[in-house]
């Protein structure tokens, strides 16, 4: 019932997702945890369910948390935090608040090589964090058939006003 990816097992993905910020890559946590932790589901922060499932929203994956685990969750917690329940929950964290939140999204988006979340990944493009520009940039530009910054001239460090990237 879970999608493996190229690296890890199955286990690996739920129990120990890539949440960590590492020097050029999202790396494991070292924390292990149950993917049916609340805070992550109530508060609009990545959860292993969607880091495979990247297409679905959260109501998806209460279901299943439901169905597997009997968990039930704080509704209107989660009514409060998604910017719009009706999207997968990976745009949720993208448009969210998180900043670390908005970077795991954009690396499991563009890793699942995700054409069709491709507006949002180019608004991202703009996030405040200058370390969340870095790793989509380079996200992108294993995504796209030629880099960002070839492009466009693109660069993640650049003043807002100069960064502009058009598809």
């Amino acid at each position: 019932h879970h999608a493996a990816d190229s690296v890890g097992s199955d286990c690996m993905n739920c129990h120990m997702p890539r949440l960590n910020e590492g020097l050029q890559d999202l790396v494991r946590t070292h924390r292990i945890f149950s993917p049916t932790e609340p805070l992550m589901i109530e508060e609009n922060q990545p959860n292993a369910c969607n880091m495979c499932h990247v297409e679905k929203n959260l109501r998806w994956t209460l279901g299943y948390l439901g169905e597997w685990y009997d968990r039930t969750y704080n509704e209107e917690r989660i009514r409060e935090t998604q910017p719009d329940p009706d999207a997968p929950a990976t745009i949720n964290w993208l448009r969210g608040d998180h900043q670390p939140s908005r970077m795991v999204a954009g690396d499991v988006l563009t890793k699942a090589k995700s054409r069709w979340a491709l507006e949002d990944l180019v608004d991202a493009l703009n996030d405040p964090a200058l370390l969340n520009r870095q790793f989509l940039q380079r996200g992108l530009d294993g995504m796209l058939k030629d880099p960002v910054e070839k492009t466009s001239g693109y660069q993640f460090h650049f003043p807002r006003a100069e960064r502009a990237f058009h598809l």
